[in-house]
C-alpha cells in the first residue's frame, strides 16, 4: 500500500501531457484562440484581459478587408 501513491504520482504525469498534448491539437485544428490558462492570467495580471480581447477581435477580422488607403478595385489576397 505504501507503494500505491508514488506509483499513482508517477503514472498521472504522462497523462496530464497527454491531455495538454491533446488540447493544443484540438485549438490548432478548430483556431482556438484563447489561452487555457487565461482566467488564471487575469487574476495575476489584470491588463492581460484586454489583451486577450485585442487577440481574439484580431483573429476574428477578415484578411480580405481593404486598408484605408488602399485602392478600390484591388484585391489582395494571401
Amino acid at each position: 500500500m505504501e507503494l500505491l501513491a508514488p506509483v499513482a504520482a508517477f503514472l498521472s504525469l504522462p497523462l496530464f501531457l497527454a491531455g495538454f498534448a491533446w488540447y493544443a491539437v484540438r485549438a490548432r485544428s478548430r483556431g482556438v484562440s484563447q489561452s487555457l490558462l487565461a482566467p488564471i492570467e487575469e487574476i495575476w495580471d489584470p491588463v492581460a484581459h484586454k489583451t486577450n480581447i485585442e487577440i481574439q477581435i484580431e483573429a476574428e477580422r477578415s484578411p480580405e478587408t481593404p486598408s484605408p488607403g488602399d485602392p478600390p478595385g484591388l484585391k489582395w489576397r494571401l
